[in-house]
């Protein structure tokens, strides 16, 4: 066998391996973000872009792309996830301290204005915020700041 030959048989050899470590952990409800929602009174139109755009990687609740079915992009999704729940997760929320409460609010607030969030890989696939969104996120999100 040429070595050509041997590279694609173990690229596809390492492909069909990762398909068998393909999870989705993070599948609870929406209803794991409900304390944070009402404690800080989130507008509807501000639930709206937290869940299209930030519960997904912010929350114990994560609607997987299809892609995500995939070995090796599911293990780059898990790692997104499990990265983002580290700086922010909304379902836990409760368990923060208020002076940690007001510090990711005022992240969110700076993150977002300076449009590190959501993630480039993000909005390759998913799109960006519209301007509208981006501005009823920095309306709400300014008080705390």
């Amino acid at each position: 066998m040429n070595v050509k030959k041997l590279i694609i048989v173990l690229v596809f050899l390492i492909l069909a391996i990762l398909q068998l470590f393909v999870k989705k952990d993070n599948i609870s409800s929406y209803e794991s973000v409900t304390a944070f929602e009402k404690e800080v009174q989130v507008p509807t139109n501000v639930k709206t872009i937290l869940k299209s755009n930030c519960y997904d990687c912010h929350s114990n609740h994560t609607n997987y792309p299809w892609y995500a079915s995939i070995g090796a992009a599911n293990l780059f999704v898990d790692h997104h996830i499990k990265e983002g729940k580290e700086h922010l997760n909304f379902s836990e929320w409760k368990n923060y301290p208020e002076r940690r409460q007001l510090h990711k609010l005022a992240e969110l607030y700076e993150e977002v204005a300076e449009e590190e969030m959501p993630l480039k890989m993000y909005t390759v696939i998913h799109g960006k915020l519209t301007i509208e969104e981006k501005e009823a996120l920095l309306k709400w999100s300014f008080k705390y700041k």
